[in-house]
């Protein structure tokens, strides 16, 4: 037929028979799926109506063990439709009967327990197996399918035939009309109007081809029209034009339009001032030439100027190069240029130089990394505190149970107790000197800040460590004499440079050069390694350096943190260094590592001048012997919380005719005063205690009694020490674990100037 040779009602046929198709799938998809969970439902069911009728008859036999009869009972069931297979075994897992065969493809199969109520409790006696098959069913989804597909063909081909001789009639004829009157119209001269060729027996109707030949002649009209406004409006686009490019040229941002092929068309002022290019050096040419990775103009920019996915971010960061070669970050914005319908013509591209900010970025990111670290340095000082404080009450109670009981033996005929109680002793006292250090490192011990002239200091400390560095290592020393004095606790900066020297020489393994130097240096902008502050000013510069194999980068970072060590398991303790950060930032002082792995690493002492303005000072340290053989007894108050340490100071003060009342709870110590204010000579309290602290009790007890003498004790206290004690009253301030001859020796003294 004439009419099925027009392209369009080829299409038309095409999409009718697609139509036709798809919605028959679908319709046919959900009858077959309707009818397979119809089939399912029954093959359930059939199994379900075997555990209403031939469960109880089964189990009984299986019960009975009449197994015979329960093959037959077998059989009758794999002749129920669908049911191919059944198997019956006992609470042993063990086959009794089966009957029929298994395939093991598209069955459904379940396994029935069969119960027997037995002394009053329900056993599993066995269990009945049933496999259903699914091939009936399936046989039937296909049969259903090929109805439907046939007569759905039927119906799609007689349909089509019918909308096709109607869309000829009154479509495709007129159609070609239009078509061929629409070759003809010209922009510079008016065309002849259009008009449908209608058949006489069609009535005159204001139909869609009616409205479309109205729109074909007033189009014709409006082409004709707006030609020559077209020409007359020449001048006016100029006019925008010179308008747009001031106003482009006055934003202070990089802007560059690119085509699709993202080459250059055109740029504002501020793009040549920023990177430095001439429209004309860069104009046709892509914009690679600005990326400072030049792969990034594929990876990157390829997916942010796209023209087949127009897919543009908002914002985004990268770097660029100037035509200098200098790299600089930006942030920047593109997006797709269209014209009103919505065609593509290319992308606009704006740049902000963002290297200041950045700047003030990284300003910032340091700043936070030294608060970081400040923040870590000082809980992990908070939670060496507390352990201390711990640690001290149990090294209390040890070390003077050891020295107790080392008093009652005979230590010419007990020598093999007399060496346990040694052994216990020593790993007391070693217990002693790392809660010590623990206590330096979370600033627990201030020490004793003196004017030291460190030159005199270095030799000090070279003279004692020299015997212990073999002959293979290089000693060398560079001080300069004219260095300011510094303000510190001598025994600490000793202290400090041993760790150094020998965990220098510990590095070398036998061979290199260790170096100590001394100096006067402005720092300026240099960043601690321990607490990350930034240095600027003036300051006594010691250094400690050697030639060993260095520290790993991932360890430098953390080498201050406690028990953080670079030796081997078992040859360090790792508190070295936690010990030299401890007490420098006590004496507002610094330290910088330098490491290169092979090569060596270095550790500068950073620490402020001293001008000691009377360098002569006089300092008597003196004890008075006591002897209190003859005193008459005197009547002591123990106070702690910890029952052992009470126990063992009772039993150290006995021992020296002592009459002594012990007490774990603040409250009852002061309740017991407060009913007899002059029962007691002297008081020995705790300062950490649970219902009040010991400074609290020691204010309430001098409001009763102010002349009575105390001595206060802690493991660890960061608000109170030896100087906040004797300003409260005290008449001592000792620190735990106490040593039982000076505490004693501190009771007789006390006792002594009290009488």
């Amino acid at each position: 037929m004439k009419h099925l040779k027009s392209k369009i009602s080829r299409v038309l046929v095409l999409y009718i028979v697609l139509f036709s198709s798809v919605v028959t799938l679908c319709l046919t998809s959900i009858q077959l799926y309707i009818d397979y969970e119809d089939g399912i439902e029954v093959l359930h069911q059939r199994i379900e109506q075997i555990k209403l009728t031939n469960i109880d008859s089964i189990r009984q036999l299986l019960w009975t063990m009449d197994y015979s009869s329960a093959q037959i009972q077998l059989k009758g069931l794999t002749k129920i439709n669908d049911i191919i297979f059944t198997e019956l075994v006992d609470e042993n897992s063990k086959v009794i009967s089966q009957s029929g065969e298994i395939d093991t493809k598209n069955i459904i199969s379940e396994t029935l327990s069969i119960k027997q109520f037995y002394r009053n409790r329900e056993i599993i006696i066995g269990q009945l197996k049933i496999v259903v098959t699914k091939e009936n069913l399936y046989q039937h989804l296909i049969d259903t399918v090929v109805i439907i597909l046939i007569s759905q063909a039927i119906k799609t081909f007689l349909v089509s035939i019918f909308i096709l001789l109607i869309f000829h009639s009154l479509i495709t004829r007129h159609l070609e009309k239009i078509t061929s009157h629409a070759e003809k119209i010209k922009i510079n001269s008016k065309s002849s109007l259009l008009t449908l060729d209608r058949k006489k027996h069609e009535p005159v109707r204001e139909d869609e081809l009616e409205r479309l030949i109205e729109s074909i002649n007033f189009m014709s009209d409006n082409i004709y029209n707006s030609y020559n406004e077209l020409v007359n409006n020449q001048n006016t686009l100029s006019e925008r034009e010179a308008k747009f490019s001031a106003i482009f040229d006055s934003i202070t941002d990089a802007i560059v339009f690119v085509d699709h092929e993202r080459k250059i068309l055109q740029a504002n002022t501020a793009f040549s001032k920023c990177f430095g290019y001439s429209l004309d050096e860069v104009k046709g040419k892509t914009t690679q030439l600005l990326y400072a990775v030049p792969e990034q103009y594929n990876d990157l920019g390829k997916n942010r100027y796209n023209a087949s996915t127009n897919s543009i971010p908002g914002v985004f960061e990268i770097d660029y190069k100037r035509k200098d070669g200098s790299i600089f970050p930006s942030e920047t914005m593109g997006g797709a240029v269209r014209l009103p319908d919505d065609s593509l013509i290319g992308f606009i591209g704006i740049v902000r130089d963002i290297s200041s900010r950045k700047q003030a970025e990284e300003e910032n990111k340091h700043l936070q990394n030294q608060l970081q670290q400040a923040q870590k340095m000082e809980a992990i000082g908070q939670l060496t505190g507390g352990i201390a404080h711990d640690f001290n009450n149990m090294l209390a109670s040890i070390l003077g149970y050891s020295e107790l009981l080392s008093n009652l033996i005979n230590k010419k005929t007990d020598l093999k107790q007399t060496t346990y109680i040694n052994h216990i002793t020593n790993a007391g006292e070693r217990a002693r000197d790392l809660i010590a250090q623990l206590l330096t490192f979370s600033r627990s011990a201030p020490g004793d800040p003196q004017a030291i002239y460190l030159p005199e200091l270095i030799n000090e400390v070279v003279s004692f460590i020299r015997p212990t560095i073999p002959s293979s290592i290089n000693l060398i020393v560079n001080t300069n004499k004219k260095t300011p004095k510094v303000l510190m606790d001598s025994t600490q900066l000793h202290q400090i440079l041993m760790n150094l020297c020998i965990n220098a020489r510990d590095a070398m393994e036998g061979n290199g050069t260790l170096q100590i130097e001394l100096n006067e240096e402005q720092c300026t902008n240099i960043t601690c390694s321990s607490c990350k502050k930034l240095l600027n000013g003036n300051y006594i510069k010691l250094t400690v350096k050697d030639t060993g194999s260095g520290i790993q980068k991932d360890i430098l970072d953390n080498i201050f943190d406690p028990f953080k060590s670079t030796k081997p398991f078992g040859e360090g303790t790792g508190m070295g260094l936690s010990i030299v950060h401890g007490i420098l930032h006590q004496h507002k002082s610094h330290i910088i590592a330098e490491t290169k792995a092979g090569i060596g690493s270095s550790f500068h002492l950073l620490i402020p001048p001293y001008n000691d303005i009377n360098p002569v000072q006089a300092i008597t340290k003196y004890l008075k012997k006591i002897i209190d053989d003859n005193n008459e007894e005197a009547h002591v108050l123990i106070i702690d919380d910890e029952k052992p340490v009470v126990d063992f100071m009772k039993d150290l003060l006995e021992n020296y005719n002592y009459k002594v009342t012990i007490t774990t709870s603040s409250k009852q110590a002061f309740d017991i005063i407060k009913s007899a204010p002059y029962k007691f000579d002297l008081i020995i309290t705790d300062q950490t205690m649970p219902e009040m602290t010991g400074t609290d009790m020691i204010k309430k007890i001098f409001a009763i009694r102010p002349d009575i003498p105390i001595i206060l004790c802690s493991g660890y206290n960061k608000q109170i020490g030896e100087k906040e004690a004797l300003e409260l009253g005290c008449k001592k301030y000792l620190s735990k674990p106490i040593n039982n001859n000076y505490l004693i020796k501190s009771i007789q003294e006390i006792l002594s100037k009290n009488n």
